[in-house]
């Protein structure tokens, strides 16, 4: 036979088990407030231990919990001078029966649509969603569930109190996402190094990791905050940052995530892009004036046969130059040296918000061969329809080329496995002679030619005054850049800077084709313009190999 303090322990662990979540729902129907629900029934729930403790042992347990909590809704309701309600005893049989074929928290909130309470259940986070669906729709214990997630009972009763009221708030609440829920912006990027796993392109190849990571660009956000401005259910959203964490293009602080590399915006793009147009003319000029002046000495290097004009030269000498005033104006970090990442790979990244600028300046440099051999093609875009030209050469196409070069060799001494291969080069990038020897249809230049062509350039009137040009122009976009991006990602400001930077590439190439100095190529598809081959020694005279 149980004695009564056995007993009164057992209904008092009876009451926190299976009364504490309705007597909540109780006090929520009639007081209509969270706040003042949750301090209503902890009054109720002391008067009830109280008296347990007490040893009071009540007959009807269940009726006697009820009456307790009517004549302590009754004295807070007259305390707060508000009318009282009629409590009626289906009022309080809703509570008090439970239905094991129904839904509890249906039940609980029956007035609310089904729908909201499904959508607010995407919305809150998993620590909470997890123990609000195992309870009520699972029909676990709280006893099994704390067990499972190795947390104590009362903690489990805290989180399931917290969900309720995150869930009521959510459903009595209009949501209100953010544009790019509905109308996704378009965003554009460019990259450097080496990227054999395929970062970062294959984590941004869909439209949701390229918003959050738009959302997430200098505003640092929650999994939460960024669910809501979405519009994506908070499961979806945690697995999509966590893919993008692991990527490294966002960074965690605290409890919230932020981009670790650029994006930059409408008005960013805007200001980088007037900074640098603005003394653009001037920078082509000077530049222009140096190839005039060297021209003839550059060519004696030997770098173009007799059958490649002036024009040639320039297409790949205007880009080469800016590219020389760039590494030498600032000393730092540059795109051919991008940000290690935490997989050991090298490379960089940056993001552009599609918007209107007064001028396409997109620019790219290829480049593909091996230590003795390497085939570099700018790809000029802005406009001009070149970005493909003839189309680059693989691997194999590069390094039979630059043998046939460095060794003069003749079409007959090709195997059929190089002759395969040759078949792709020919009419391309170089030709055949009449007694079989190849020549080459694009510029061919060693390193001490690039050498005797930066000791030219650096030694010109001319230089100072560009070098100070891209000084100048490196701060200012310094100053714009930190303006517009977060402190995360200033130790990467040197790359951006320079990724920058190489837009005046393609001002210069508009401002000299607008002056008549360079022609723009009949057929692009045919054109090797910008594409050069650069070997690292050559044996014997390279203007005799290569005319």
């Amino acid at each position: 036979m149980q004695t009564t303090n056995e007993k009164t322990d057992q209904l008092t662990a009876e009451f926190c088990n299976n009364y504490m979540e309705k007597l909540f729902y109780f006090c929520l129907k009639k007081t209509g407030n969270n706040e003042d629900a949750e301090d209503l029934s902890q009054d109720i729930a002391h008067q009830i231990v109280a008296a347990l403790n007490k040893g009071n042992v009540p007959l009807n347990f269940s009726a006697w919990v009820w009456q307790i909590a009517r004549n302590r809704y009754s004295v807070w309701a007259s305390q707060k001078h508000i009318r009282k309600e009629m409590i009626s005893d289906s009022d309080i049989n809703d509570f008090e029966i439970e239905d094991e074929n129904a839904n509890l928290l249906d039940g609980m909130i029956q007035t609310e649509q089904l729908a909201l309470l499904r959508r607010e259940l995407a919305f809150i986070k998993s620590d909470y969603r997890d123990i609000v669906v195992a309870y009520y729709i699972d029909d676990i214990s709280i006893r099994e569930i704390a067990s499972s997630l190795s947390l104590s009972e009362s903690a489990v009763w805290q989180r399931l109190h917290r969900a309720r009221k995150m869930l009521k708030e959510g459903m009595e609440m209009s949501r209100e996402f953010g544009k790019r829920s509905y109308n996704p912006e378009n965003i554009t990027f460019a990259a450097s190094g080496s990227q054999p796993s395929g970062l970062p392109w294959n984590a941004v190849g869909r439209k949701a990791p390229i918003n959050i990571l738009l959302q997430a660009s200098n505003n640092p956000s929650t999994v939460e905050e960024l669910s809501m401005e979405l519009g994506i259910a908070l499961p979806y959203m945690e697995e999509e940052v966590e893919i993008l964490r692991r990527a490294t293009l966002l960074e965690k602080q605290g409890d919230k995530y932020v981009t670790n590399f650029f994006i930059m915006d409408k008005d960013c793009r805007l200001a980088n892009h007037n900074a640098m147009r603005e003394n653009s003319k001037e920078r082509s000029r000077l530049i222009n004036e140096f190839i005039d002046d060297k021209l003839p000495e550059i060519r004696a290097l030997g770098i173009a046969g007799d059958h490649i004009d002036d024009n040639a030269i320039r297409w790949w000498l205007v880009p080469y130059l800016i590219d020389l005033l760039i590494k030498n104006s600032v000393k730092g970090q540059s795109i051919y040296e991008p940000p290690v990442r935490a997989n050991g790979e090298s490379w960089g990244f940056v993001g552009y918000e599609l918007t209107e600028i007064p001028e396409n300046t997109v620019i790219g440099h290829n480049g593909r061969g091996n230590a003795g051999t390497m085939f570099w093609t700018y790809k000029y875009d802005g406009g001009l329809n070149m970005w493909d030209q003839c189309g680059e050469p693989d691997y194999d196409e590069v390094v039979l080329l630059g043998d046939c070069i460095r060794n003069q060799r003749r079409t007959g001494s090709f195997t059929n496995t190089e002759m395969d291969v040759w078949k792709k080069i020919d009419g391309k990038y170089a030709h055949a002679s009449a007694e079989g020897i190849i020549v080459p249809d694009v510029l061919v230049i060693t390193i001490q030619n690039l050498k005797e062509i930066e000791k030219l350039f650096t030694g010109h009137k001319n230089y100072s005054a560009l070098l100070s040009d891209f000084e100048t122009l490196y701060f200012k976009l310094e100053e714009i850049l930190k303006k517009s991006s977060h402190q995360v990602l200033h130790k990467n400001m040197g790359y951006n800077i320079r990724m920058e930077l190489y837009s005046t590439r393609m001002m210069s190439i508009h401002d000299l084709i607008e002056s008549k100095v360079l022609v723009l190529p009949e057929d692009p598809g045919r054109s090797t313009l910008g594409m050069i081959i650069i070997l690292s020694s050559c044996s014997g005279d390279l203007a005799s190999v290569i005319s």
